[in-house]
């Protein structure tokens, strides 16, 4: 045991690393993967989900109006989420006009940026083959690219927690002004994550922080000095938003951004977002396809390799923390542990550099056939999918839809044949081939299932003056932007307008001369059969259908 602890040990320090001109091509075809894999057909969808929709039109309010501080929906106070996501979506809008592609520019360059951050973190840390690896796997791990595609602050609170905890420990490995300019960065990087989704971004940063700097005993490397100038620092940036929100609304802001939306969130069900203690564990692993069995080596070498190297230890901190900060929540989605994924990369890209390098193990040998199956049901299942949509693209189907397929029939030879470096690629390049085909064959399929933005633009072309849109027994959102705010809102609910029953259509016409609902064909009966209304059909789209509705005099 001891010979092989040895041995275990002397890879570590005589492990090759490549040349400076190799590295550097290497990382800018992964910063080139990173860029296609996020951005690619970025605006050809419309906003997806309840979320996208309002974080976009939030934004747009504020571009409108110039109010950079006050963050609105439909011209209501909406306290939910910090402004940083809004500012940034803002800056696009004002370059590329108020569109998707526009809304989701930042989150994108943002999660670029990340990528970016971690290869050449771990290159100045004199890891060059670990940087190649993680930042591989961080530019194309499945949830990494679908968040990165989305108008939500969740991938900028990751890379801003990314940044501060990869300053901080710089920060521990200088000394003098340096690490005083580390700490500072680290500091203003947790400020950030701050504006990016409140308080999270400290708590998460501290624990992991607090717990690896007592374990590798590096406390003392955060020196008075180095505190004042962080703390000014995290103050100035935090206190940009904060500040000025906190004067204008009081507590008002204090008890719908603090308590609701961050207290009752975690500690409560009151969002309806409810999942077992283990769903965070299922999403981490599931996320991190199609890399995920590259952690089986990754376990079995866990002690030795914190025994020998702070990195490691502290990327493990990293991932372990909020898995567990969050599995007690009340409250889950699967945006909420994407910060644990630039460490999941770290440790995960050791394997992928052991791959490179021709490495052997037994561990490290299932975890490549495993994954190369991974990849053929990835390629299968694409390829079933299209056929089953019949998705066409003229003189392009038969190539694209088997794209995947064919990239990863090449890994898996590659695999076979021990050609192990061209596996590594040939795993990336099915994810790429994946996002390649599904922009291009898929989303033009999909345009209309996931997303409501032709019912959304029909309803709002057919406003009248001064008419809004409600919803009736149909939670949707993409109406808040794509009618441009006009969108009934209650201020005491702090939503927009949405009736549970007929009745409380009847209150809302009391005060608005008529509406424009947006429900589902199977309530279409009910309206119109009451006889205190006046209903007029608008547009459908799908199972969905927009009413005029207005009360009999």
């Amino acid at each position: 045991m001891v010979a092989n602890s040895l041995q275990e040990q002397s890879k570590i320090i005589v492990e090759p690393q490549p040349s400076a001109k190799h590295a550097l091509y290497s990382y800018l075809a992964v910063l080139a993967a990173s860029v296609f894999a996020f951005s690619f057909g970025l605006g050809k969808l419309g906003f997806l989900g309840p979320d996208e929709p309002r974080y976009a039109e939030v934004a747009r309010e504020m571009f409108a109006s110039g109010d950079y501080i006050s963050t609105r929906l439909c011209g209501c106070l909406w306290f939910e989420k910090p402004a940083l996501l809004y500012w940034l979506s803002a800056v696009g809008y004002r370059f590329f006009g108020v569109n998707e592609f526009a809304a989701r520019f930042p989150t994108a360059l943002v999660a670029i940026a990340t990528v970016a951050m971690v290869c050449f973190s771990l290159n100045a840390f004199g890891r060059r083959g670990l940087a190649f690896g993680a930042a591989l796997v961080l530019a194309t791990a499945g949830i990494v690219i679908a968040y990165a595609r989305v108008a939500t602050p969740d991938m900028i609170l990751t890379a801003t927690i990314t940044a501060a905890l990869l300053s901080a420990f710089q920060a521990c490995r200088s000394t003098g002004r340096a690490r005083t300019i580390f700490w500072a960065l680290a500091f203003s990087s947790t400020a950030l994550a701050v504006l990016a989704k409140g308080l999270v971004g400290i708590v998460l940063v501290a624990l992991i922080l607090s717990f690896w700097m007592m374990l590798t005993g590096k406390l003392r490397t955060l020196g008075l000095r180095d505190s004042l100038v962080g703390l000014t620092a995290f103050t100035i940036i935090a206190g940009s938003w904060y500040g000025p929100v906190l004067w204008r609304h009081g507590w008002s802001f204090v008890e719908e951004f603090l308590v609701r939306h961050h207290f009752r969130r975690y500690t409560s069900n009151e969002f309806g977002h409810p999942q077992p203690v283990y769903f965070f564990v299922i999403v981490a692993l599931a996320g991190l396809a199609p890399w995920t069995f590259f952690l089986i080596p990754a376990f079995a070498r866990l002690r030795s390799v914190l025994k020998n190297d702070s990195l490691p230890t502290l990327a493990w901190i990293w991932a372990a923390i909020p898995l567990l900060f969050f599995s007690f929540s009340e409250s889950k989605l699967p945006g909420y542990i994407l910060p644990v994924f630039p460490a999941l990369a770290i440790i995960v890209g050791g394997e992928i550099e052991r791959v490179w390098n021709r490495e052997t193990g037994r561990e490290l040998s299932v975890a490549k056939w495993l994954t190369a199956l991974t990849l053929m049901g990835m390629g299968v299942s694409f390829l079933v999918f299209t056929r089953s949509e019949s998705v066409s693209v003229a003189g392009g189907r038969v190539v694209l839809d088997a794209l995947p397929i064919i990239v990863a029939s090449g890994a898996s030879v590659a695999l076979a044949l021990r050609r192990y470096r061209m596996f590594v690629v040939g795993t990336a390049g099915v994810v790429l081939a994946v996002v390649l085909a599904a922009v291009i064959l898929l989303f033009p399929t999909l345009y209309d299932e996931v997303s409501l933005k032709s019912l959304s633009l029909s309803a709002a072309g057919a406003l009248r003056p001064g008419e809004k849109i409600g919803f009736y027994l149909k939670k949707e959102f993409a109406p808040v932007f794509y009618a441009e705010g006009r969108v009934l809102c209650e201020p005491r609910r702090g939503g927009t307008f949405y009736a549970l029953h007929q009745e409380m259509v009847n209150d809302a016409l009391q005060a608005e001369p008529s509406l424009v609902l947006i429900t589902d064909t199977k309530w279409r009966e009910g309206l119109e059969n009451d006889s205190r209304f006046i209903t007029e059909f608008v547009a459908e789209q799908g199972d969905s259908l927009a009413l005029r509705v207005t009360l009999r005099k």
